[in-house]
């Protein structure tokens, strides 16, 4: 009998079998897809041999009989060609309808074969050791697998780049053996190839794809990153509630002579052989080697974690005699999937959450609850609104004038940065400030904002045509700690013809604790070009009269906070006035910011304080608006609003913005 290629074929696909299930599964939606094609391609090669031991013994058994083997040998071709389309789609279609949608086609495409194969008349040939069937069933067989093979062919090729590459070349490689193996045996009905083939296909998948081991970590038996990547995937496409848990091994002190690495992979292995104890955990190790947990529940999660805990705390313990590396963890929890929307937000809000521990390193876990969640997305979402008005060209400057105590006018303002958002509408300042500042985006939004300021001022001729003496900037951190910073700035004043003295750089307190040196050195080089600088702030946070001292600036900003303690508080009275008097010594100006009433303005006036800025005067207002404030408040210069009506009435348009 003609059975020597399909015994073969059982060989090959029981030891696959063995190697598929020696090893713990994943539960991947590919991992099933595949187990259950190579069933039915078990169960074809099974009903090959079968059909051709039938056929031999044809005068033993009932014609039914053989019709009925013969038939769903040829059934079960149809059906592997059917899975196969299913298990090629597993990577491009997205969402559980679609798949239930096109699985739904495919299914009556197969069963419409089945049933059209079972009702034609099949026919067999026997002489010596050729045996094969033939006639309308079988011709039904090849159009129908044909089918599947074409389907699988054409949505590999049109949707080939939203899967992954090796899945689409052994895919490509299993159908193509197909068509020549049926081509080959439509042509030499006495090759019987096509179970074969089909075996082929499952060992090119076995080894390209689906070995278990391929989806294991060699260094500590947990699973690796693809496979924690495809496993979330499916569980967020089951919307499957889940908990995770993310442990680092932060800052592993090495103590003697012990390689802190080689360290780090015996704790981590040694934790994963420890978890694997545990029941219904499974752990994964990340490309940062990390190890990754993931349970049912939050109170699954609750006692893994303290389960975990308690085991690296031992294995601290144990080391710390010996002289090996520290073990220092930290842990990200995450008690519900459903708080984050997909896979990729996951991995980039574990990674947020992970590097964050730098800002709190007295803290060794942090609880991802819907606040921490919600403002980790508000944050993501902000900043990338700050990206696209940057691209968009919708960062705005607004002014806010600074009235002069000495010349009874408004002589300079202060350039403060707003942003809109797609609808036109201004984003608050305390949104996405601290944003940018945290990301870096701030070094670029203060040169946008200097070089507007120096079209403005440059366009408007604000200092003969308006009385104007200077504007103020205010300089970030992160600017500061450019080397460059001078340099680019001293560009953008002599792209615009502009003279430096119209320019006032603000600088805060934590700006010259933070980048003393580059700061110093940017500053001497815009002194010396005729750039002048301001110490803002001063009263908020880290107050010193030392920092005045050290800093060459020319003027020195009471804050907000400073100004109004000075009317509600004795000994803040006493602070701003003996603040006041030294500065003064130093010949240095003075500018109160956060004024908002006529008494204080009085009051402050008569203190003898250079400049007086707040919302007694004006809010930030945008550039067409603080042009007619300007041209309006300073038509009299003697005259200092009395009202809130006349200070009203300098504006056209008085915004609601917060500074």
């Amino acid at each position: 009998m003609n059975i020597q290629v399909q015994c073969c074929g059982i060989v090959i696909l029981l030891l696959i079998w063995y190697f598929s299930l020696r090893q713990r599964s994943l539960g991947l939606e590919a991992e099933r897809l595949f187990l259950v094609t190579m069933g039915v391609t078990s169960f074809c090669v099974i009903m090959d041999i079968t059909s051709i031991v039938a056929i031999n013994c044809h005068e033993l058994i009932s014609a039914f009989l053989l019709a009925l083997i013969c038939k769903t040998y040829i059934v079960s071709l149809i059906w592997v060609g059917y899975f196969g389309l299913i298990y090629s789609s597993t990577d491009f279609i997205r969402t559980r309808a679609e798949r239930k949608r096109q699985n739904r086609i495919y299914t009556i495409i197969v069963l419409t074969g089945t049933v059209l194969i079972y009702v034609l008349p099949i026919y067999y040939y026997l002489s010596g050791d050729i045996v094969y069937t033939y006639g309308p069933s079988c011709t039904t067989t090849y159009i129908f697998a044909l089918l599947f093979v074409l389907v699988t062919l054409y949505k590999v090729g049109i949707r080939g780049k939203e899967m992954n590459p090796k899945r689409r070349r052994a895919i490509v490689i299993w159908m193509l053996i197909w068509i020549i193996a049926a081509v080959t045996q439509f042509l030499n009905a006495n090759l019987l190839l096509v179970g074969f083939a089909s075996v082929l296909g499952i060992v090119i998948l076995f080894f390209e794809l689906e070995n278990p081991e391929a989806n294991l970590d060699r260094e500590t038996g947990a699973y690796n990153a693809h496979a924690l990547g495809e496993y979330t995937k499916l569980l967020y496409e089951k919307r499957e509630r889940f908990s995770a848990m993310l442990l680092a091994l932060n800052d592993m002190a090495v103590m003697g002579n012990a390689d802190s690495s080689i360290q780090q992979d015996m704790t981590l292995r040694e934790i994963v052989r420890y978890v694997e104890k545990l029941k219904e955990v499974k752990i994964f190790k990340t490309l940062e080697r990390e190890l990754v947990f993931i349970v049912s529940d939050e109170q699954r999660l609750q006692e893994v974690f303290q389960d975990i805990k308690g085991h690296i705390e031992g294995i601290w313990e144990e080391r710390r005699s010996d002289g090996q590396a520290r073990v220092s963890p930290y842990y990200v929890l995450l008690p519900d999937s459903l708080l984050i929307g997909s896979v990729e937000e996951l991995f980039l809000m574990l990674r947020h959450f992970r590097v964050g521990k730098a800002e709190n390193p007295e803290e060794n876990s942090i609880l991802l609850d819907h606040r921490k969640i919600g403002h980790y997305k508000e944050r993501e979402e902000t900043e990338a609104l700050i990206r696209r008005a940057i691209e968009e060209d919708r960062i705005e400057v607004f002014y806010q004038p600074i009235y002069s105590t000495k010349h009874g006018k408004f002589t300079s303002a202060e350039a403060l940065v707003r942003i809109r958002d797609e609808k036109g509408e201004i984003v608050p300042p305390g949104r996405f400030i601290p944003v940018a500042e945290k990301n870096g985006l701030i070094a670029r939004i203060g040169e946008i904002v200097f070089e507007k300021v120096c079209a403005f001022v440059r366009k408007h001729n604000l200092m003969e045509d308006y009385g104007m003496k200077y504007i103020e900037v205010n300089l970030s951190v992160r600017q500061c700690e450019d080397t460059r910073l001078a340099e680019n700035y001293i560009k953008i004043m002599q792209k615009y013809h502009l003279d430096p003295s119209c320019i006032n750089l603000e600088i805060t307190e934590s700006a010259s604790i933070k980048t003393r040196k580059n700061l110093l050195e940017n500053m001497q080089v815009l002194i010396d070009y005729g750039v002048k600088f301001s110490l803002d702030d001063f009263g908020n946070g880290e107050s010193n009269l030392n920092y005045i001292v050290d800093m060459p600036v020319s003027i020195v900003k009471f804050d907000r906070d400073m100004s109004q303690a000075y009317f509600a508080n004795q000994k803040a009275k006493f602070v701003m006035e003996a603040s006041m008097h030294m500065i003064h010594e130093m010949q240095l100006e003075i500018v109160s910011e956060g004024v908002e009433t006529k008494e204080q303005m009085e009051a402050i006036s008569a203190l003898g304080i250079d400049y007086i800025q707040g919302y007694y005067f004006s809010r930030p207002i945008p550039e067409a608006e603080f042009l007619e404030f300007i041209k309006k408040g300073n038509r009299d210069a003697s005259a200092v609003p009395e009202t809130a009506a006349e200070v009203q009435s300098l504006q056209q348009s008085p915004e609601s913005i917060p500074r």
